[in-house]
């Protein structure tokens, strides 16, 4: 089999999705109850915490996917594998079009079919060897998750029922390219092509509905009245099949803010933290254990146990549970982040280290249009995977239905993650400008038209509308521009840097208006300083006049910067591939919401972006380029 990154087991290829495999293998990952170590304590190194997502989640900690290890001398835990399950089961024949429904366990893959009337004789076929199954591209989903193989039988006798004996043939591309050319076939006569198979509710009239399917957990036992929703056809390797749910924290290591960056680094490795935490004394660490661990571990050598008690104490307290983030939306849970990053909290020592930019130091357009520029040089994300969704991205169902679907045992009270280090640069813009700016009625009436496209298309999904406002989607916008010239300027792969937004759309009592564009890969690129180096005076300027002047003329225009919605679910104005779209791994919002108008203005109405005045004068700064 072919080996998965780690990072690949959180998204896109989480519990629950279909992964190809070389040999014409299509298997589906198994839930946690199947996991290495899924219910009893797993090795420290898989371990990792981040107490503001665990609190948010509902979980006592996070794993990380085991990597896969040959055997050796010297190497721990080897063999450590992550579990599927077949699925589809239903597979055909390339050569004779035989179909078969396999074990979702394994087992032959083989054809075995009889010799058919056109002569083609699969047992015989080359020199004994039977031609190897492939997995049809049908299977039907439901709007709650669950999934099942399409049902062929069903669909070829419609309502009558079948003979124990009756053998499917699917033959394709014979009378027409599409769907109407592909027929299934039954050994008793009775054939239908596949032609409206993909309409609404196509399965309905067959009297075939959701069974409550669930393969990644082994439910596999069709009860209509367990869920009984209409069924949705999709293809296989549709994007709508599956939706991975992650939801990401940056780390903030507020109480190690006045420790010695030894002491921090000790209490952050999982083994010396669970060895000075595994007993407490009415919620307090003893000093006599701190003693204890410093006298026999060879990495606390040389430290002062009160020191390190001090220090662990104060982790302690910062991570006690908290019973309301559990219910905090997505922005209110920023606000911490937004708070810490603006106020440069952290330090050298610790895991975020935000280093402050004087303003006076820049040229514009960051003077006038900026109130802070804080460079970004060590921060920790973790991405825990907590769900999936199956045609729509997202049900509304919340964290906790979510994480029910991924396990059969309640007692798992953990949730696969990955933890990536890197580097950013963090931009507030001015607010009083940012105000003055969004009470031109021209600004609101070009925003409305694209928030009517957007609530309008969830509501058609059953979705709750959202509250989005122009200085929301001038951030996104953007960062889009200055994610795609970073990274022109330092060489990055264009999925390498990520977008994170803090506005005020939701909860304007607690003003946000930054965004934050950091290293999202977890190896080693981006991790050197080069994108922290381009936020210094002299680079900065240089990199914002460059998006700003690209962001006024597409190759695409005028279609692009006339466009009345384009995008995904036409919920983009002027933003298309040329111009401001990102690879779908650095984007919040899956490229949605985006106007570069409403950052620089439109030939019709130039005074319609934020950055306007500015770009009005950009001759005026020939001397950057």
């Amino acid at each position: 089999m072919k080996p998965i990154r780690r990072s690949q087991l959180v998204s896109p290829w989480g519990i629950g999705s279909m992964v190809d495999f070389p040999g014409d293998e299509s298997l589906m990952v198994c839930g946690l109850d199947a996991w290495p170590y899924a219910k009893e304590d797993c090795p420290i190194e898989f371990k990792c915490e981040e107490e503001r997502l665990q609190n948010r989640l509902r979980v006592n900690h996070f794993r990380l996917p085991p990597d896969y290890r040959q055997p050796a001398p010297g190497v721990q835990h080897p063999n450590l594998k992550i579990p599927f399950v077949r699925f589809p089961q239903w597979h055909y024949c390339p050569r004779c079009g035989n179909m078969q429904e396999l074990s979702p366990f394994g087992g032959p893959q083989q054809c075995d079919a009889p010799n058919y009337a056109e002569g083609l004789n699969c047992v015989s076929y080359s020199q004994g060897r039977r031609p190897r199954l492939i997995p049809v591209r049908f299977m039907a989903v439901c709007d709650r998750g669950h999934i099942q193989d399409f049902p062929f039988m069903e669909w070829v006798h419609r309502r009558n029922s079948p003979a124990s004996d009756c053998r499917l043939r699917l033959r394709g591309g014979r009378s027409a390219a599409g769907l109407s050319g592909i027929f299934i076939q039954c050994s008793c006569g009775a054939s239908r092509s596949m032609s409206g198979a993909f309409f609404s509710n196509a399965l309905d009239p067959i009297g075939v509905t959701c069974g409550g399917l669930r393969p990644w957990v082994g439910d596999m036992t069709h009860r209509p009245t367990k869920c009984g929703n209409s069924l949705r056809v999709l293809q296989r390797g549709a994007s709508n099949v599956y939706f991975a749910h992650v939801a990401s924290s940056i780390y903030l290591p507020l109480w190690g803010e006045a420790t010695s960056r030894n002491i921090v680094e000790l209490l952050e490795d999982s083994e010396i933290w669970h060895s000075i935490t595994r007993a407490l004394v009415n919620g307090q660490i003893e000093l006599d254990r701190c003693r204890s661990a410093c006298e026999f571990n060879p990495k606390l050598r040389g430290v002062d146990p009160e020191d390190l008690r001090e220090a662990a104490q104060r982790r302690l307290d910062f991570s006690e549970p908290d019973s309301a983030i559990g219910e905090q939306s997505e922005e209110v849970f920023r606000q911490a982040e937004y708070e810490a990053i603006t106020n440069a909290r952290g330090g050298e020592q610790t895991d975020l280290f935000v280093e402050p930019k004087d303003r006076t130091e820049f040229k514009a357009p960051i003077v006038g249009y900026f109130e802070n520029v804080m460079l970004i040089r060590k921060l920790r994300e973790t991405r825990a995977f907590y769900g999936f969704s199956r045609y729509l991205p997202d049900d509304g169902r919340g964290f906790k239905a979510h994480i029910d679907d991924l396990k059969l045992d309640s007692s798992i009270d953990w949730l696969p993650a990955t933890v990536v280090r890197g580097e950013g640069i963090f931009l507030k813009l001015d607010e009083a400008k940012l105000t003055s700016w969004e009470q031109n009625p021209e600004v609101w009436r070009r925003f409305t038209d694209l928030r009517e496209n957007y609530n309008g298309v969830r509501q058609e999904r059953g979705q709750n509308p959202r509250s989005i406002s122009p200085k929301f989607v001038l951030i996104h916008t953007l960062a889009h521009l200055l994610i795609n010239e970073l990274c022109f300027e330092c060489g990055y792969g264009s999925a390498a840097l990520r977008e994170r937004i803090y506005c005020d759309a939701e909860d304007p009592s607690f003003k946000m208006s930054g965004v934050l564009i950091y290293t999202a890969s977890g190896d080693s690129e981006g991790t050197m300083g080069g994108l922290v180096r381009q936020g210094i005076p002299g680079k900065l300027e240089r990199v914002m006049v460059r998006a700003l002047r690209n962001a006024l003329w597409c190759s695409s225009d005028p279609t692009c910067v006339e466009s009345n919605g384009q995008g995904p679910d036409s919920c983009n104005l002027a933003a298309c591939h040329t111009c401001a779209l990102l690879p779908e791994t650095s984007c919040e919002e899956g490229n949605r919401l985006l106007d570069r108008v409403l950052v620089v203005g439109s030939p019709e109405n130039p005074d319609l972006g934020f950055f306007s005045e500015f770009v009005h004068s950009l001759s005026k700064f020939t001397a950057i380029k």
